[in-house]
């Protein structure tokens, strides 16, 4: 399955003036736990070791946080973050709007307070690149997983 890069406004900087937007492999998702469910965005990651989203996720899909099946990681500075993991489902739609789904599977993924700010979700090496042969081209702006 391929699906275009999606294109955020990216406002100019002193290192990067001429930049105005920027091109990211999102995946539009929705989150299943039991009955309850819950859509999102999710950027596919290879450098994120574990799938992990905002905790508000986890509390709308009824996710106990905080949890016994605690982790804690550290992301882009040395301060530690928990995740709290539940066994979900994900179902991937194949445009941005929900309508057709592309493909499903079980996670079991975590939920933190720190990718609050973020507003999206990462779906990493165990889980999502463990599970599909995932290609990201940056030079044509595609996600290919088969």
């Amino acid at each position: 399955m391929i699906f275009p890069f999606w294109t955020f406004p990216a406002p100019p900087a002193a290192a990067f003036p001429n930049r105005a937007f920027i091109k990211r492999p999102i995946l539009h998702v929705t989150l299943q736990r039991g009955t309850r469910s819950v859509n999102a965005l999710a950027i596919v990651d290879s450098g994120a070791d574990e799938c992990v989203f905002p905790a508000s996720l986890g509390t709308a899909l009824g996710v106990p946080i905080p949890n016994p099946n605690v982790y804690v990681f550290s992301g882009t500075t040395d301060q530690p973050q928990n995740a709290y993991f539940d066994n979900i489902h994900v179902h991937v739609w194949k445009h941005v709007t929900p309508g057709e789904i592309a493909f499903s599977f079980d996670l079991y993924a975590g939920f933190c307070d720190t990718l609050e700010h973020v507003g999206l979700g990462l779906l990493g090496q165990n889980g999502f690149f463990s599970r599909y042969k995932v290609t990201i081209d940056h030079t044509n702006h595609i996600l290919e997983v088969v």
